[in-house]
């Protein structure tokens, strides 16, 4: 997206700032959005130059937890949440620990119809960390370049889907994501009917993962023939690796 006007209820975007770029535009408009639609509004950021922005990821996810009990209870269509999240430590924006907490507000932002707006500074983020960051976020908003071209995110509950294409530039991204959702349920449901493409790496990285973890099951719905036959050519129908191809 090119701007914040289209968010809507469960929407949950990763805005990349470049150094220079404007956000005090931006941030009113998505502000007076939320007067407009009877939301109540959250900013978590900067104000009057004293930062003021999440501390942590477990504080951020408290917030907007807190934020959304709060909505429903005085009768707001939803809550809506900017939180800049640029100040947080160096190793909390390892990738590894981006994909964990960033998936469980994604989850959090479906279940409860939560806008939630993430704001990162380009400059401050490793391209390992900013292209984690993207590909866990359904939306994304930013003028600079975007990559990787997937995304993975909640669809209800435990599931989950994975849309767009995943390929060299994005397998190791996507391997890093889908091993902190595989830690969490018995079997993971992934719904593929919005991939487009995955290739002998993604592949690779969805097998090794599966092959790490085999007290669990991975079951992707709505495989495609390319991508069944692809798994099969590649020699991963084994019992080693228990990931399920469905129609």
């Amino acid at each position: 997206m090119t701007t914040l006007d289209p968010v809507d209820v469960g929407d949950h975007v990763c805005w990349m700032v470049d150094p220079g770029e404007d956000t005090t535009g931006p941030t009113r408009a998505f502000v007076a959005d939320g007067e407009l639609f009877g939301d109540m509004v959250l900013l978590l950021g900067e104000s009057d130059g004293e930062r003021r922005g999440p501390a942590s990821w477990e504080s951020l996810f408290n917030e907007v937890s807190r934020g959304t009990e709060r909505a429903d209870r005085e009768g707001f269509r939803t809550l809506r949440v900017l939180a800049d999240l640029s100040g947080l430590p160096a190793d909390d924006t390892r990738p590894e620990i981006v994909a964990r907490h960033e998936l469980r507000l994604d989850a959090l932002a479906a279940d409860r119809g939560t806008i939630l707006v993430c704001v990162y500074a380009r400059a401050a983020l490793t391209p390992e960390a900013i292209d984690q960051a993207v590909g866990v976020h359904p939306h994304h908003l930013g003028a600079g370049p975007v990559a990787p071209s997937f995304r993975l995110f909640s669809s209800a509950g435990d599931r989950w889907s994975v849309s767009g294409v995943v390929d060299t530039e994005g397998a190791a991204s996507f391997r890093t994501a889908l091993g902190e959702l595989v830690a969490r349920v018995p079997v993971l449901h992934l719904d593929c009917a919005g991939l487009e493409f995955m290739d002998s790496t993604g592949l690779t990285a969805l097998a090794q993962v599966a092959r790490g973890r085999q007290d669990r099951r991975i079951e992707l719905r709505h495989a495609n023939e390319t991508l069944r036959r692809s798994w099969s050519l590649l020699g991963f129908e084994h019992p080693e690796i228990p990931v399920e191809l469905m129609q």
